[in-house]
């Protein structure tokens, strides 16, 4: 597993796999890289690339209190760091507020945007009560809370056990903070400055973010849009072979200029 010296961590841990198109993968509060466990398999098509954010899995804990722009910038000595002047980036949950504030203040460095359970606030009571549920459980029931987000997101007991070994890892201070300042943050009236081609993803049933769907339709006009029925939130995991079919079609149609190498997905439900 490669580690590499940053400005804002002295060991970032990351691991990557394939050739090609490099693919950034930005995780959640608390999960680190292994949430992304299956994105792996997109490494036939395109580099994929999975860091453990600063408190997160491997990594260092942060040198100073982390939030929304502080992870980009994270982001950005990353890719520095691996010589990336572009990159594909694909967020995850509150990990889109970190892919989403790339794109609006460093959008130079940005090919493509994906999003799976995107929001650019929290204005509805759901999020509201899921956010702080999580600064409360993060900071006094963090066994429960890492017990009960490796149920959410997989029936495989190896899986669980692999994701819940990982968020163990996390420094509990920053699994918190991360919680509050997604929390804080919004874009909501920057989303016009994010002018690069977007894809986002969505699970119908039980999803509280499919909650900005329409808002996000009405200001992204050139994005594409999934919406996965009898679905939640847990796309990464539990729909992976589909999440990952529409993610190399999105990529390779966009990036590479070879008919013969692109797949042509078009906007469905499943």
């Amino acid at each position: 597993m490669p580690s590499i010296k940053i400005d804002s961590c002295n060991s970032f841990h990351y691991e990557e796999f394939g050739q090609g198109i490099p693919v950034i993968f930005i995780h959640p509060p608390g999960m680190g890289k292994k949430v992304f466990f299956y994105q792996q398999n997109l490494s036939k098509h395109m580099r994929v690339i999975f860091p453990d954010l600063s408190g997160h899995g491997d990594s260092e804990t942060a040198s100073q209190e982390i939030s929304i722009s502080y992870y980009a910038s994270e982001i950005v000595c990353f890719m520095d760091a691996l010589n990336l002047e572009k990159a594909v980036i694909c967020g995850y949950s509150a990990g889109c507020q970190i892919a989403q504030h790339l794109a609006i203040y460093h959008s130079e460095r940005i090919e493509l945007l994906i999003l799976s359970g995107a929001y650019p606030c929290v204005d509805d009571a759901s999020g509201q009560i899921l956010h702080r549920s999580g600064i409360y459980m993060a900071d006094n029931h963090l066994n429960l809370l890492i017990e009960m987000i490796s149920r959410s997101h997989t029936k495989d007991k190896k899986m669980r056990k692999m994701l819940s070994g990982h968020m163990k890892k996390a420094d509990k201070e920053v699994w918190k903070q991360y919680y509050i300042h997604s929390l804080q943050y919004s874009c909501l009236d920057k989303l016009h400055l994010i002018t690069m081609p977007m894809l986002f993803m969505y699970g119908e049933a039980g999803d509280w973010t499919n909650h900005y769907l329409k808002l996000y339709r009405n200001k992204c006009k050139h994005a594409e849009f999934f919406l996965f029925t009898n679905q939640n939130h847990q796309l990464p995991t539990k729909k992976w072979n589909i999440f990952n079919e529409i993610v190399t079609g999105f990529v390779l149609n966009r990036v590479n200029f070879t008919h013969d190498n692109t797949i042509n997905l078009q906007r469905r439900l499943f």
